[in-house]
């Protein structure tokens, strides 16, 4: 039984790791929408041709 145990708690432990990197990262910050990110807009030149 005790064997079981320390087999097991390995595991436990990366599966509860992995769950709550996954909770950070899409629960608590979900990805914004394309259409919602700002857009970098390429500088325009006035004045020098």
């Amino acid at each position: 039984m005790i064997t079981i145990a320390l087999l097991v708690l390995p595991v436990l432990t990366v599966l509860l790791f992995g769950l709550d990197q996954v909770e950070d990262r899409w629960i608590l910050h979900p990805p914004t929408a394309r259409h919602t990110r700002p857009h970098r807009h390429r500088r325009l030149r006035v004045g020098r041709h």
